[in-house]
């Protein structure tokens, strides 16, 4: 589990203001602690918040616009034309165009999906595509979740005789393309008061104006879909997109449409779930699947199918996809950490891998997986004849947007946000834009510091229990500016540990006032090695309960687990430490190794328990010394020993960074 520094959120709060929005809401005070660590600190606010009531909906006609589109709209409904929906093809721009395929066909209009192939077309509008439409005989273009930077596309489809509508929801600038309207919350000149809805939350709006029904009817049909693309795009839920969002958890639980109840169906979810989670990393990734690895299209079919057994076979075709892509994913990461395993990072602080013919549509993905596993900002490039084709991510203390825009001269289509874009760039200009990154992340960015653990408050024990967590999902649903709130347990005794799943996963048992408490630690299973029976530990993660078999089970998802007292013997190296670990390097020559899984190897080698921070103080001795050298990337560690010192004999006494280290542990023993 990746080493984060922890930061208490509720030391900073009024806990009389906690304790008052305890007995007015009736939720426990670590609840109330959390509505006031998001920013509710007015009463009304926040009641607001819990009440997730629809009737808070904005009127859809406070978009500019929104009376030119309806009419033309309208117009195209009473003339029975043939309209094309043009989205993009992730899941918030799959779900919008279903969403308004769906409402036009039940207005009686021929509406047609077009959804552009993400290899051979990519992002938005192309003018190819806008002249097949035309010759399709469309007479009306809706964009959806795409079209605000499409200028020429726009001007060219007018020039065929074919009207544009424009719907989207990401930055724009004054200038818009001269469409019959352009709706968009993020327009200069829009007064509209929620400016985070989602593509598929723009074309919902649209949906609910250009309708007789009322948008709490619409909702009730459409919240599903709304939904899905609304979580996939990881906007913020808040507002409009936290009523959304808890709707459509609702109706995707218990009705969803024919090819959700599918897809959900392939999922085998044996309880019931309410949560932004499934949606996330369940659901969405299977839809996204079909415009990464073949056709988007294959998941708006799914969406718009009323046939059961047409909805299960695409539901199948999807499911397999998913698993070509998960496959895909694989290779390119192995790859990707093998290629950082034999380059010098040291004083990098982004990371540009560069390969031919990685997957377009997987990089992103594996990208902001290296990001994590590293603690360093990732570029990976996909290298081709004419363009190559990149997705980056980034820490915080890196603004990646802004860092690109330096290299703009070198880029082509190149867009994003400070924690990801990405770019088309030539072959011969990859290793210029490596070196260009890093001279502009200069020295004194914050990039490298420990990512941060943000812990809503701190709890005992007793606050454990059924009722408490469950009165903790009035937050609920969880997502981007709503995060699953964060507790931690100090001062716990470790009472066992072991690992589930073939080592996949670690659970303890935790004791505190003479209670048992389970905590686990998904994915991290060589933990097991580095914790043992009777260490005080402090531990910080989600509170849950867990039903399986029949059973309930009341506990801990780790997101974070510490020493809360460190025995000088488990930091300061002794004599056999250093020879025996010297040992090791010395045989392997390089190694690269999560710190977590070196522990579990040198406590299984040596026999004895050898903790990360005793690791990592060796290593701090032996480059001192000039025996090796090495580097800390996240969790990983990546250690060379040099050649010409094999065998050296050497004074471990002399060491200033020795001590230095042994002062350290004398301050605080």
């Amino acid at each position: 589990m990746l080493e984060k520094e922890w930061v208490f959120l509720d030391e900073n709060i009024d806990n009389a203001q906690a304790e008052a929005y305890s007995d007015i809401f009736d939720i426990p005070v670590i609840v109330a602690k959390v509505l006031l660590n998001r920013g509710f600190t007015d009463a009304a606010e926040a009641k607001k918040f819990l009440d997730k009531d629809s009737g808070s909906f904005y009127s859809p006609q406070l978009l500019c616009d929104m009376d030119k589109a309806v009419a033309r709209i309208k117009e195209a409904i009473e003339k029975k034309e043939h309209v094309v929906v043009y989205g993009d093809y992730d899941v918030d721009g799959i779900t919008s165009t279903a969403l308004l395929v769906s409402f036009l066909r039940n207005q009686g209009v021929n509406a047609q999906a077009y959804i552009p192939d993400r290899q051979n077309e990519g992002y938005g509008i192309n003018k190819a595509a806008v002249k097949k439409i035309h010759d399709s005989g469309a007479t009306l273009l809706i964009s959806v979740d795409t079209g605000i930077t499409a200028f020429e596309e726009t001007q060219y489809a007018k020039e065929l005789g074919c009207d544009v509508i424009i719907t989207d929801h990401h930055e724009c600038k004054a200038e818009l393309p001269d469409a019959v309207a352009v709706i968009n919350p993020k327009r200069m000149d829009s007064g509209y008061p929620f400016k985070d809805l989602a593509g598929v939350g723009v074309a919902f709006k649209l949906v609910c104006a250009a309708s007789d029904k009322s948008e709490a009817e619409l909702l009730d049909k459409y919240a599903d879909l709304v939904a899905l693309g609304t979580i996939a795009d990881v906007v913020s839920l808040k507002g409009e997109n936290r009523i959304i969002a808890a709707r459509g958890i609702e109706k995707l639980s218990k009705n969803p449409n024919t090819g959700l109840a599918a897809v959900i169906a392939t999922l085998g979810l044996r309880q019931k779930w309410n949560n932004c989670a499934v949606v996330s990393y369940s659901i969405a990734p299977r839809l996204n699947a079909a415009g990464r690895m073949s056709n988007a299209m294959i998941a708006v079919d799914l969406l718009l199918t009323e046939d059961p057994v047409e909805a299960q076979e695409l539901a199948i075709k999807l499911d397999e996809e998913n698993k070509n892509r998960q496959y895909e994913e694989k290779i390119i990461f192995d790859e990707a950490v093998e290629m950082i395993n034999n380059i010098d990072i040291a004083d990098k602080k982004v990371l540009v891998l560069a390969k031919r013919n990685w997957h377009h549509g997987i990089i992103g993905v594996v990208a902001s997986r290296i990001c994590e596993k590293y603690n360093k900002t990732c570029i990976l490039i996909s290298i081709d004849d004419e363009w190559c084709k990149s997705s980056g991510r980034s820490v915080d203390g890196i603004n990646l947007f802004d860092a690109l825009s330096n290299c703009a001269d070198i880029l082509e289509k190149f867009g994003g946000h400070a924690y990801a874009a990405g770019f088309s760039i030539k072959e011969e200009y990859i290793a210029e834009l490596d070196r260009r990154l890093n001279e502009y992340v200069c020295e004194g960015a914050e990039a490298g510091k420990l990512p941060r653990l943000m812990i809503d408050s701190k709890i005992t024990v007793n606050d454990i229990n059924a009722a408490t967590i469950r009165k903790t999902e009035v937050l609920a649903p969880y997502g981007a500016g709503n995060k699953v709130p964060v507790f931690a347990l100090m001062g716990v005794k470790v009472v066992d540990v072991k690992t589930l799943s073939d080592g996949k996963h670690c659970r303890f048992l935790l004791e505190s006032d003479r209670r048992l408490v389970e905590a686990i630690a998904f994915g991290a299973g060589s933990m097991a090695s580095e914790f043992y029976p009777g260490d005080i530990v402090d531990v910080a993660g989600e509170l849950n309960i867990n039903l399986y078999n029949g059973q309930t089970r009341l506990q801990i998802i780790l997101c974070g687990i510490r020493m809360a007292e460190k025995k000088a013997a488990d930091i300061l190296p002794d004599r056999q430490d250093f020879v025996d670990i010297y040992k090791y390097f010395r045989q392997q020559d390089s190694v690269s190794e999560e710190l977590s899984t070196l522990s579990g190897k040198f406590t299984d080698i040596f026999g004895r328990r050898i903790m990360r921070d005793k690791i990592i103080n060796v290593l701090r001795v032996f480059k001192d010394l000039n025996i090796l050298n090495y580097h800390k990337l996240g969790d990983v560690v990546q250690v060379t020993v040099y050649e010409s010192e094999k065998g050296k004999k050497v004074s471990i006494d002399k060491s200033e960074e020795y001590q230095r280290i042994k002062k350290e542990v004398e301050a605080v023993h």
